[in-house]
């Protein structure tokens, strides 16, 4: 049995999950990325930034009729690794691991103990960091004084 990992190495990677590259000529300052945004990636940037309801800039493009875009947002490089993280937690990647690449690889449900261990050994020069949705309120840390997650 073959690993049924997720990846995400460049922005058009995140397409997939709603958050569709355009342009980077947009930006004024030639530092961010204009993206259309579909109700999947704006639900995946609303976690990731922990905001209840993220306001749009206007969409550029339709996208499809399964799949509209409901908006844009210029987003800074750098983030495609912090958005990326929350994308596969968000599509069932019970884990996942940022390579020194800045590559993300999410580990799926369907893949065995073994094959994500020997996954692990294989790549651990290359494995920075593993994040996974194991705070005592999923993505957030309980309060222990007063009990509030939010």
């Amino acid at each position: 049995m073959e690993l049924a990992m997720k990846t995400i190495g460049c922005w058009d990677d995140m397409s997939t999950y709603g958050v569709v590259p355009l342009t980077g000529e947009a930006c004024g300052l030639m530092y961010r990325i204009l993206c259309d945004v579909t109700a999947q990636g704006k639900r995946i940037l609303e976690k990731a930034l922990d905001v209840v309801e993220l306001r749009l800039q206007e969409n550029w493009n339709r996208g499809t009729a399964d799949n509209a875009h409901v908006g844009s947002v210029m987003l800074a490089r750098e983030v495609l690794p912090f958005i990326g993280v929350f994308a596969l937690l968000e599509h069932g990647c019970p884990e996942v691991w940022l390579t020194k690449g800045n590559t993300l690889v999410g580990i799926e449900r369907t893949d065995s103990r073994e094959e994500v261990e020997l996954f692990k050994r294989f790549h651990a020069s290359d494995l920075v960091r593993r994040f996974a949705y194991s705070g005592t309120a999923g993505d957030r840390n309980q309060h222990m004084m007063s009990g509030r997650a939010h």
